[in-house]
């Protein structure tokens, strides 16, 4: 019988991508650019940087985002901001959103790499300069940095963030709220303390879609998260 030819050595590397293909996992296949944006490591998928137009624009409208962070905060909260990495890539068609991933075990359960722990991720660079987008969230970079200053700095197990959501959950007074196109719904926040967290930051710093909009309405209608948040971003 023949022998059965000796398959060649995979590196670790390539061993690695190959047993997450086979566990669905998703390896980017490229090695990102990486640049300075306003203070913030911004990586960006190559694809992305081929495109001159649509990359000039994007990652202008991404500085717009950061620039107003720098001028809205006191000086040590954007140094501990601008230590939270930024992944831009062209366009990501399993995950939509602008997110935030705290958890490398999650990416690789769910079939993404891995490498994007910790960074505020934007899947579709075209999303930066939609008008939609800029019409309702306005901020929306500021809340992903949120929810990454809320696991990184804060901790996720922040009781006091858990407490203040459980009672406003509890009072109501969010069941019923005006969204940003004039319809009443159930605010986003309710959701869990995180997204509760990050909305009321978009709010206090800025404007958000779901109401309380601005800060002085967030004073009146959750008094107990602004004055946290004064805490926590400065007056």
């Amino acid at each position: 019988m023949q022998a059965r030819p000796s398959l060649p050595r995979l590196s670790p590397l390539l061993a690695g991508c190959f047993l997450l293909s086979v566990f669905s996992a998703r390896c980017l296949g490229y090695e990102p650019v990486v640049r300075n944006i306003e203070g913030w490591t911004v990586r960006i998928e190559p694809r992305l940087l081929e495109q001159p137009e649509l990359s000039s624009k994007a990652l202008k409208a991404l500085a717009n985002h950061l620039q107003r962070v720098t001028y809205i905060l006191p000086e040590e909260r954007v140094a501990e901001l601008q230590k939270m990495p930024i992944w831009v890539e062209l366009e990501n068609s399993e995950l939509g959103s602008f997110q935030y991933h705290p958890n490398r075990n999650w990416l690789l359960k769910n079939g993404h790499d891995p490498a994007m722990a910790k960074h505020v991720h934007i899947p579709k660079a075209a999303d930066l300069i939609r008008r939609q987008t800029w019409a309702k969230h306005p901020y929306c970079i500021m809340h992903e940095l949120a929810h990454a200053y809320h696991d990184q700095v804060i901790g996720f197990d922040s009781a006091e963030i858990r407490d203040l959501y459980e009672q406003a959950k509890a009072g109501g007074t969010y069941d019923d709220v005006l969204l940003f196109t004039g319809r009443r719904v159930k605010h986003y926040g309710m959701n869990n303390a995180k997204e509760y967290f990050a909305e009321a930051t978009e709010a206090y710093l800025g404007v958000n879609d779901f109401y309380p909009f601005v800060r002085a309405e967030l004073k009146a209608h959750d008094p107990h998260m602004h004055s946290f948040l004064e805490q926590t971003w400065g007056k």
